[in-house]
């Protein structure tokens, strides 16, 4: 049995609920925009959101891109630093 490869969906963000501790995953409706009343996940660090990253593609085996300010980043190439 071949297992299934990682897969990305259509443009999609990680919320965060502002009164609980958990994630969510929704449709991308603009850094300004909210899904279900929550916002768009950001972080600081780039080594907390590849470990949400992470949990995602165990929980789920969909990966999700991850961006700053000034556009997609390259994961591999930052994971190796």
């Amino acid at each position: 049995m071949i297992p299934e490869r990682p897969y990305m969906s259509d443009d999609r963000a990680v919320y965060k609920h502002s009164d609980f501790a958990r994630f969510y995953r929704g449709s991308f409706t603009g850094l300004d925009g909210r899904y279900q009343g929550m916002k768009v996940y950001t972080c600081k660090t780039l080594k907390r959101i590849l470990e949400l990253r992470e949990s995602t593609l165990r929980a789920t085996n969909e990966l999700f891109d991850v961006y700053d300010e000034t556009g997609k980043v390259d994961v591999k190439e930052k994971n190796n630093e």
